[in-house]
């Protein structure tokens, strides 16, 4: 038997084995609580109407804002024709959506104003089958009002935990992430089709419905496209930049501030805390400018993945001022008044970060395995190849972007000179916060002159309407252009700021960006080439620049192919509610003293299955707030303490389940940006991530949670002390390369 014959038949017996252990796993999970999974499907039943009816669709919560005018004097809600108590759990995921509905509505003016009247909400809940349907009317006055009945969802079973189990396992025995993620993605096409009848057909629809359905539907997702728009322009930027010398230039001086492993482990670390506006932008600028830096230090690119990864998600997530606060906030602010708090939501917030330990703590450990230049498990077997052979990246790895990026050298002439990476840096930087004020509304409402700038709650509309990817995709375009710049003629520059001068009056006046993006680059040809100056310095022409910021374009397929199926399991996790049926799951696994455990396991695995944190959060925050409120009125913490933990467990439990999950965006974008395979980033990355994640629940929610009598800076205190010595027992210090301090790392093929 040949060579190839004897891996394909392997490969085939390794994929036996992984369907293998998918099948066993689903048939030993248990079967959900029965109420707590219709509970999740009528709350994913009025989300969808909620989507429906914000996007002008004829829906039962755009009639029920509608009729908000009459004085509703009760609510009542019958399951199968019987009478709930308003504290059942259907009742309460009613209530919880109906919030969530009312508050997006006061915040667009939805609401009507007619002259009150009595009326009563009736709510019947019908289960079938599999599925769960809704019906309402209002009741009053000798008339009822019909209102539109929602559309029925199915209840998911436990066919919803396979495409994650049969991904993760595959992608874990493979050493392949593409084929395991298809493979995960197929399964679950096969699930959605066999659950809507088509029988026999399954298997042929469902691989239809890859290409029909998912990949159609990311294909034509604006957010999607400014993702991968965002890394090709930011990764174009820094081929640019090392062309023109900057690159260079930055690992030069940074020979002054990192002299050995440690330091440059540090410096990426301190860099990491410095971008703390976004989590996207963090991986994406930290990663790709500072892995030259890292490569002449022979530090791993695990290790480089990792500092990444480990920096980004938890620094935006503990910032007041970036992308992910306003989302937090409002997620679970609709919540608050009906719980009895009726302090601010950011009052709550920033009242939930002493409890976020593990985002504290995690990041005090990277910074503690930075300085100390100790580690263990997997990490330490890369840091010593790293060290000892000058090979960053694993032997047979194959990282998801091209190593010509980071082969690039100066071009002929081109001094060695920091300033022409720097200042593209610091214009993203500067850009993309400005494009989030922008597209928030920031700079109208400072023009307004009615004081409400200095009102909380109008920044975090603000930030809340800024935040996706249209700012950091225009910031890394501009970045590029100034990169471009900086490096260019005299004639591209003046080509290039005519471009700008005619993007900003077309943002100025309303024109179309793309008419005036055909404008503006006619214009700059012919001005740029007949009046400006022959260029006398040192300069790349316009051919080398195209060249370098095109030299990692035959690899981001494959980053871009990842990222896609990241995204598409994602969506296929949601379609078949593999998030809802864990969360009913787990739903009464613990005392009620303990559920913020009990959230934080459950946010964790939802995050690990799904890839998504925000996702996560928007899935569990909504129905935790009135669930702690009830249990902790039960214990001495009260129920507005117990919100409060509850708040940071799921937040920190959405951003660890992240960190090991292989198919989360931002570790695949960590991966990208640290030139890493992935999934040896994810098999370094996840030892630590757990045993931070362990500290944090033994020094910081047990023993608050079980009445110790500490608070929660001594549970810190305490995890930090624990971090500490766990890397000092069972860490080991990896050592200087060998040839000294700072050798240049092996050439990657």
């Amino acid at each position: 038997m040949t060579d190839t014959a004897q891996a394909i038949t392997r490969r085939g017996r390794l994929t036996s084995f992984a369907l293998v252990l998918a099948c066993a796993a689903l048939l030993w999970a248990p079967d959900a609580d029965r109420d707590a999974l219709r509970a999740q499907g009528v709350a994913r039943l009025l989300r969808a109407d909620a989507e429906r009816a914000r996007g002008g669709e004829a829906s039962f919560l755009a009639a029920l804002a509608e009729a908000r005018g009459s004085n509703v004097v009760g609510v009542g809600v019958r399951v199968d024709g019987v009478d709930v108590d308003p504290r059942h759990r259907i009742a309460e995921a009613i209530g919880t959506a109906l919030r969530n509905f009312g508050e997006g509505s006061r915040s667009q003016g939805a609401v009507s104003g007619a002259e009150p009247s009595l009326a009563r909400l009736e709510i019947d809940v019908r289960s079938e089958g599999d599925r769960v349907a809704l019906e309402g009317r209002f009741v009053g006055e000798g008339e009822a009002v019909r209102l539109p009945a929602p559309e029925p969802v199915f209840l998911p079973g436990r066919a919803a935990l396979l495409p994650p189990l049969l991904a993760i396992g595959a992608a874990l025995i493979w050493r392949r992430t593409l084929p395991a993620l298809f493979l995960g993605i197929l399964a679950g096409s096969i699930a959605m089709a066999a659950r809507d009848g088509a029988g026999f057909w399954a298997p042929l629809e469902g691989f239809w419905n890859i290409f029909a359905v998912y990949l159609w539907h990311e294909l034509t997702n604006t957010f999607r496209f400014e993702i991968i728009g965002f890394i090709v322009a930011l990764l174009g930027m820094v081929g640019v930049m090392s062309r023109a010398g900057g690159m260079a230039g930055l690992v030069e001086r940074s020979k002054r501030l990192a002299r050995g492993a440690r330091s440059g482990q540090a410096m990426t670390w301190l860099s990491g805390l410095f971008v703390f506006f976004d989590d996207y932008a963090n991986c994406m600028l930290v990663g790709s400018t500072l892995r030259p830096v890292t490569d002449r230090l022979r530090i791993s690119r695990e290790k480089l993945a990792y500092l990444v990864d480990s920096t980004a998600a938890p620094v935006a997530g503990l910032s007041l001022l970036s992308t992910w606060i306003a989302y937090q906030v409002s997620v679970f602010a609709p919540q608050l008044p009906a719980v009895g708090i009726e302090t601010s939501a950011y009052v709550v917030f920033v009242a939930s970060l002493p409890y976020r330990f593990y985002c504290w703590l995690t990041l005090a450990f990277v910074g503690f395995v930075a300085l100390s230049g100790r580690d263990f498990g997997p990490m330490r077997r890369a840091e010593m190849r790293a060290r000892r052979t000058g090979e960053v990246a694993r032997p047979g790895s194959r990282p998801p972007i091209s190593n010509a990026l980071a082969r690039m050298q100066p071009g002929d002439g081109m001094p060695a000179q920091a300033w022409r990476a720097l200042l593209p840096i610091a214009v993203i930087l500067l850009a993309t916060v400005v494009g989030i004020a922008a597209d928030g509304g920031g700079f109208d409402l400072l023009m307004r002159g009615d004081g409400a700038w200095r009102d909380a709650e109008s920044w975090r509309r603000v930030l809340l309407d800024g935040s996706g990817a249209g700012p950091i995709f225009r910031g890394a375009v501009i970045g590029l252009a100034v990169a471009a710049a900086s490096a260019g003629s005299n004639r591209l520059r003046g080509a290039l700021g005519v471009a700008a001068g005619a993007a900003i009056l077309a943002s100025a006046t309303g024109v179309s960006w793309v008419g005036a993006g055909v404008a503006a680059g006619l214009a700059a040809a012919i001005l740029g080439a007949r009046l400006w100056p022959a260029t006398r310095r040192p300069h790349l022409r316009l051919r080398e620049i195209a060249h370098a910021s095109a030299v990692s374009g035959p690899t981001l397929a494959f980053a871009s192919a990842l990222l896609f199926e990241a995204w598409m399991i994602g969506a296929v996790c949601e379609d078949l509610g593999t998030a809802d049926y864990l969360v009913a799951l787990l739903a009464d696994a613990l005392a009620p003293r303990l559920l913020p455990v009990l959230l934080f396991v459950v946010a964790a695995l939802v995050a690990f299955s799904t890839g998504s944190s925000w996702s996560t959060m928007a899935i569990l925050l909504p129905n935790a707030v009135p669930l702690a409120s009830v249990l902790g009125a039960q214990t001495d913490l009260g129920g507005a303490t117990m919100v409060v933990i509850a708040v940071g467990a799921v937040l920190d439990g959405a951003i660890f389940g992240d960190h090991c999950s292989p198919i989360s965006d931002t570790t695949v974008l960590s991966s990208v940006a640290s030139g890493c395979d992935h999934l040896d980033h994810v098999r370094t990355q996840a030892p630590y991530a757990l045993c931070v994640a362990g500290v944090a629940l033994l020094a910081g929610h047990l023993p608050i949670l079980l009445g110790a009598g500490w608070g929660p800076w001594t549970g810190l205190a305490i995890g930090l002390a624990g971090l500490f010595a766990v890397l000092a027992v069972l860490g080991r210090k990896t050592g200087s390369p060998s040839g000294g301090a700072a050798c240049p790392a092996k050439e990657l093929p």
